[in-house]
């Protein structure tokens, strides 16, 4: 089996659909890796657009791989969150959640600013025009994959080296810490698909390991 990949933003992208009825939507879209990031880019984009009618968003936070008894993989958000910001309920966080979940795409955050143009719209326009300003967005935004790891310390004598690195190279396996004493430590990160194989190796192979 393949690794497995999720979505996400690879830098922060701005785009403004045409006027719908007079009114401006704005959509700015954000990667974000933890609540602070989100509360922090919220506060920045409510200051810059102060002036603005609304600025309602949406957020898919976290990434989660779990496995069925039939070895399927499913992806999921961790936290999704979102907000209507005085719009009438559900016609401005709904289409912008659906669109983020349709695509799907994760760690990010969605805002989009509104403009008042003078002439109501009417629940039906609001929910198109939301979701015409995050789908078309998306569409421009530099998107990239990203891998879905776990990870594991490792535990091993000089003379298990070969070993460990021939299970690396295997596996795909990167180091994020190291430390060289009397024995190696080591933190790797493997992608969830590779996970529970590498484990059974370590195990016949008696390298030591805790997750």
């Amino acid at each position: 089996m393949g690794k497995l990949l999720y979505t996400t933003l690879s830098e922060s992208f701005q785009y403004e659909i045409p006027k719908i009825k007079g009114s401006r939507f704005i959509t700015t879209l954000i990667p974000i890796n933890t609540k602070e990031d989100i509360d922090n880019e919220l506060t920045k984009t409510r200051k810059k657009y102060f002036d603005a009618t609304h600025n309602c968003y949406a957020r898919r936070l976290g990434v989660e791989a779990n496995q069925d008894l039939f070895l399927n993989w499913t992806i999921s958000s961790h936290q999704e969150r979102a907000n209507d910001d005085w719009e009438p309920s559900n016609t401005a966080w709904k289409p912008i959640l659906s669109v983020l979940a349709w695509k799907p795409i994760y760690n990010i955050l969605a805002i989009v600013t509104r403009y008042f143009g003078w002439t109501l719209l009417g629940v039906w326009w609001l929910i198109q025009a939301y979701t015409e300003s995050t789908k078309q967005t998306l569409e421009h935004a530099p998107l990239i994959q990203k891998e879905i790891t776990k990870e594991l310390s490792l535990n091993y004598n000089y003379e298990q080296v070969s070993t460990v690195q021939y299970l690396f190279s295997k596996y795909e396996s990167k180091v994020i810490i190291e430390n060289y004493n009397e024995i190696i430590n080591q933190t790797i990160a493997v992608n969830v698909a590779f996970f529970d194989s590498l484990i059974k190796e370590l195990i016949d192979k008696q390298i030591n390991y805790t997750v």
